[in-house]
């Protein structure tokens, strides 16, 4: 999974990389337009456009009938009962392709929380730690936090032996790119924090073994099998995305975006959707 993540994390690297130092609405706005193009394309290469195209005239006559035998009621439930049919044929032929579809639409949204969800802390800014450790043999006292230059410990660590959970005030003191270190004895457990402007990858929570962080979190190498901690996290503060002036959620965006543009263009591309 993490070499997976790793070569994702370089070519999406690449693609965000000239919108470095700009607006981070201008990526969103970039990468949801192709991507939307790019679905047209994927959606042409696996589907039937053929049957698409007769199903979807089949609804329209269907449609039209209903214009034509308004005064016969027989008839209105026979045409209502095809439109019924004609729909269910014309979903189906959008089946196949949109199966095709979930895999790099997936993986796009992944890469786009990363950006997206959370962003950076800003010099001054303070954040929680946790770490949570289900070993019960590891006492959560024997666990310290080593800090670098330009991060300040804000308050004493917060111990909660109910939960198995460790937490930190951290403030940020000047910019950069971070390595928290987390020590027991000889052993020791990292994690990346970030203080930054730029739109970059932010990885909230790194885990040992749970598929579902490693999935939500790909910018950052889980947490090594034989280590005491099961996840770590750093409460980054949420993102505030404006799109032509309009605060929105990015996810909202990128799929009004994409498929405003989708439809846009598949009379050039020359798709049936």
């Amino acid at each position: 999974m993490d070499l997976i993540n790793s070569i994702l994390n370089a070519v999406f690297g690449l693609v965000f990389m000239p919108f470095t130092g700009l607006q981070p609405y201008w990526a969103i706005l970039c990468v949801s337009i192709l991507t939307g193009v790019a679905m047209l394309f994927i959606f042409k290469a696996t589907s039937d456009q053929g049957g698409i195209k007769r199903a979807k005239n089949l609804v329209k006559g269907h449609f039209l009938a209903i214009r034509l035998y308004k005064d016969d009621l027989g008839l209105m439930f026979e045409t209502m009962k095809n439109i019924i049919v004609s729909n269910l044929l014309y979903m189906s032929k959008s089946l196949r392709p949109m199966l095709f579809l979930t895999i790099p639409m997936g993986i796009i949204l992944v890469q786009l929380g990363t950006r997206y969800e959370y962003r950076p802390l800003h010099v001054g800014e303070t954040t929680v730690i946790s770490m949570r450790i289900e070993d019960p043999a590891v006492r959560l006292d024997e666990v310290e936090i080593e800090l670098p230059d330009g991060l300040l410990l804000d308050m004493p660590p917060l111990r909660i032996e109910s939960l198995r959970e460790l937490n930190w005030r951290i403030r940020a003191e000047k910019a950069g790119s971070f390595e928290l270190g987390f020590k027991r004895g000889e052993a020791t457990v990292h994690k990346q924090l970030l203080v930054q402007e730029a739109l970059t990858p932010v990885a909230a929570e790194i885990a040992r073994s749970n598929i579902g962080v490693k999935l939500m979190n790909p910018s950052e190498a889980s947490i090594p099998q034989a280590a005491f901690a099961s996840v770590i996290g750093i409460d980054y503060p949420k993102r505030d995305l404006e799109v032509f002036g309009i605060s929105m959620h990015w996810l909202v965006a990128f799929f009004v975006i994409s498929l405003v543009a989708a439809f846009s263009l598949k009379g050039i591309v020359g798709v049936e959707v």
